[in-house]
């Protein structure tokens, strides 16, 4: 099978020649720090396509993809052309919703410091300034670049997140995350026009950004970290009555422009609780499938929800690949052995990959996807 045809397999539920495995998703990449030492230790001549696709990765390097066999190419939304994030002197970045963030001495990645809405009420959401939706820089080239994928090469394709989020993130730090949490028990009319109107202009960027490559696509990405290590942050009832909707007509837009393309969710953490949620909302395919994160077993998660779910990543991250080499061999054994019997399973960490790896247990566990991850799955571990 070319890359493709595994691809397609996989997610139709049925066995392929192996599992596929992924690099440079949403929830896929590699660190700045880990990326360097692994362009250093292989030799390569300079890096990659520098497209800053998320907050701890800067890169995007499809040489690396080739030498791990990695079965897809990925497509990133551009930067839009009529905003440019301005920077205060205390270090504040502000992006186009308004929000800003710092880096600290306690944390290199950014962290919101700044929520514009957070002391706003019903009538300031119509009046705050919101994303420009046609920014022609967020569609320069990408239409150009499938093409040439979908003509010239047989990797599936798929397109990573339009926007960072979902609405219950966004509002989250447009609003401060205490004050979000609270609106949805205590001004619940708050909180359902602002998740309307985030998930608006989410929907309206993402109808400019496929429509000129969705036709090509396997799957469409998005991101919503709806767990923590112990527990999803919204019970059942409250996600459904405040998310459930918004994000199923999300989904059900977008399909209309890429109508072969599975619906692809990101959520870290305790998410088990929601998993019918998702699946009721328009989920296809569900990552990270955190195995450290409460009532996470990826066994138990194959059984109960096999048939309605494809299953992406799940390699462990907080222990089972930044530990010696061969824990990372048994963890990648581990979730082939859980969620590959019956195709519907794509082979990928539970998020990205962090400095903490060590360069060798990254190539070994794709080289024991590559070799244990044949069907027939046989594998003791």
């Amino acid at each position: 099978m070319n890359h493709r045809e595994r691809v397609l397999t996989a997610l139709n539920h049925k066995e392929p020649d192996r599992v596929p495995i992924d690099l440079w998703g949403s929830a896929s990449r590699i660190c700045n720090d880990l990326y360097f030492r692994i362009v250093e230790d292989l030799g390569l001549d300079g890096y990659g396509d520098y497209e800053r696709a998320s907050r701890c990765s800067d890169y995007v390097d499809y040489r690396i993809s080739d030498i791990i066999d990695a079965d897809f190419r990925h497509i990133n939304i551009g930067k839009p052309k009529y905003f440019k994030k301005r920077t205060t002197n205390e270090g504040i970045s502000f992006d186009e919703w308004g929000i800003g963030t710092k880096r600290n001495v306690h944390n290199k990645y950014p962290v919101v410091v700044y929520s514009p809405l957070a002391g706003a009420d019903i009538d300031d959401i119509d009046k705050h300034k919101w994303p420009i939706l046609e920014d022609t820089g967020r569609i320069e080239g990408i239409k150009e670049k499938v093409e040439n994928w979908a003509h010239n090469t047989d990797y599936s394709i798929t397109a990573t997140p339009a926007v960072s989020g979902l609405a219950f993130d966004i509002c989250l730090f447009l609003r401060g995350f205490e004050n979000f949490l609270i609106d949805l028990y205590s001004n619940p009319k708050f909180a359902e026009k602002l998740i309307q109107k985030v998930t608006d202009i989410i929907t309206e960027i993402n109808v400019y950004y496929l429509k000129p490559i969705g036709k090509y696509l396997d799957w469409i990405e998005f991101t919503s970290d709806y767990g923590m290590q112990d527990r999803p942050f919204l019970s059942s009832e409250k996600f459904r009555q405040f998310f459930l909707k918004p994000n199923k007509e999300l989904f059900e837009t977008v399909k209309k422009l890429a109508p072969n393309a599975k619906i692809f969710l990101h959520s870290c953490g305790s998410v088990k609780e929601l998993i019918p949620d998702f699946i009721e909302m328009g989920v296809n395919i569900l990552n990270s499938l955190q195995p450290r994160a409460r009532d996470m077993n990826s066994f138990e998660l194959k059984k109960e929800f096999g048939k309605d779910l494809i299953f992406h990543g799940g390699v462990d991250i907080q222990g089972g690949i930044i530990g010696s080499l061969e824990e990372a061999i048994e963890e990648s054994k581990t979730r082939i052995k859980a969620f590959a019997p019956g195709g519907g399973y794509i082979f990928g960490p539970s998020n990205h990959f962090l400095e903490d790896t060590p360069t060798e247990n990254f190539f070994a566990i794709y080289k024991i996807a590559r070799k244990f991850g044949k069907y027939p799955i046989r594998i003791n571990c």
